[in-house]
């Protein structure tokens, strides 16, 4: 995911944050500040930084149950709106994809649960009710924001777990692209639920009346925040749609039938200076930098090439300049590596006998 940074690698897997998770950072700790000076500001951003923990662990979740069968998770990303664990793919059977599903607020109910066991020391249980409330701790208001995790993750609509629950279930009985299809469409029907409450509540009451009495979207009328979660979900619905329907279409083909084979590719050994000129001569922006036998060292790009000629640095050899690539063997089902290629970011294709064949880059 563009503007991402790896902050951490915990168990093989990369975390990261997108810049504008360090916006929200800024905007809490402002109202926080406003409320209660620089000790409130602490208190605050503290208090957020305890909450992204959990949507961490909560991807975690997700990504551990995934490895339980095989599949790794290259990366957690964590953003605004939450955290993203990019699974290399995802569960082919209905029992492994609803474990996987339900295996990250399952760790938001372990922590609710140890909170809960932890203040009920010192807390009367009709203080749990009100546990919301501006005024309450840091550890009440904690354990309510993994309550509402697990009620948010459970609204059956991609992207959210209960959407993958729902279509886990529905695979069960039916195919994978129709239950995906039935899925989606529940979850763009909730999406415009919440658009309807954000923009009128009254508008909403007037075409069902009472559908939002006695609901949480009574209390959410009006809310800009339910709009730009309407517009997520249904974004999310589609693409999850769209991603099912792309891999139906995929079917048995291989990274061979897709990958680019009418690459150019740079020999060791060669000058920074000619490797430059031989580069601007073609219409690629990566090279593979290839051995005599056929096997890339790693991949060079064209501003690298030019950087290193302005500083002065021509002469150099390109072997130097060659990054590290994913690689992967041209024989791989396609189905496999749909999702767990960054875009833009070229894939080394390689045969059995470890020589590169093609190159492999999906765009955004």
């Amino acid at each position: 995911m563009r503007w991402s940074y790896k902050v951490a690698r915990v168990a093989g897997i990369d975390v990261k944050i997108h810049v504008t998770f360090l916006l929200i950072l800024a905007y809490f700790g402002a109202i926080y500040w406003q409320q209660g000076g620089l000790a409130g500001a602490v208190t605050g951003m503290g208090f957020t930084l305890l909450l992204f923990l959990c949507v961490l662990l909560h991807e975690f979740g997700h990504a551990f149950a995934a490895r339980a069968y095989g599949i790794r998770t290259p990366d957690i990303t964590l953003l605004p709106i939450g955290g993203v664990a990019r699974l290399e793919r995802m569960p082919d059977k209905p029992v492994q994809e609803l474990v996987v599903a339900i295996a990250g607020p399952a760790v938001n109910v372990l922590i609710a649960a140890g909170l809960l066991i932890f203040l009920a020391a010192s807390l009367r249980m009709s203080d749990f009710t009100e546990i919301e409330q501006a005024g309450g701790g840091i550890l009440e208001n904690l354990l309510a924001v993994n309550v509402i995790l697990v009620a948010f993750n459970a609204i059956p609509a991609f992207p959210m777990d209960g959407g993958r629950v729902v279509r886990a279930l529905l695979a069960m009985v039916m195919d994978h692209i129709k239950a995906t299809t039935i899925a989606a469409r529940i979850g763009q029907g909730v999406a415009v639920l919440f658009a309807l409450a954000s923009l009128g509540g009254p508008l909403l009451q007037s075409l069902a009346p009472g559908l939002m009495r006695g609901t949480f979207l009574e209390s959410f009328s009006g809310n800009p925040m339910l709009l730009f979660i309407a517009l997520f979900v249904f974004s999310g619905a589609g693409q999850e749609l769209a991603y099912a329907r792309a891999r139906s279409v995929v079917g048995r083909r291989t990274v061979s039938d897709v990958m680019h084979s009418g690459f150019a590719s740079i020999p060791t050994g060669t000058p920074v200076a000619h490797a430059l000129a031989f580069a601007k001569a073609g219409a690629q922006w990566a090279f593979p930098v290839v051995d005599p036998h056929l096997r890339a060292v790693g991949l060079v790009g064209l501003p690298a090439l030019e950087k290193a000629v302005a500083g002065g640095f021509g002469d150099q050899l390109v072997d130097d300049l060659a990054l590290p690539a994913a690689r992967i063997q041209g024989a791989t089902p396609l189905t496999e590596v749909l999702g767990a290629i960054a875009p833009r970011v070229p894939v080394i294709v390689e045969n059995s006998s470890g020589q590169i064949v093609g190159l492999l880059a999906v765009s955004e």
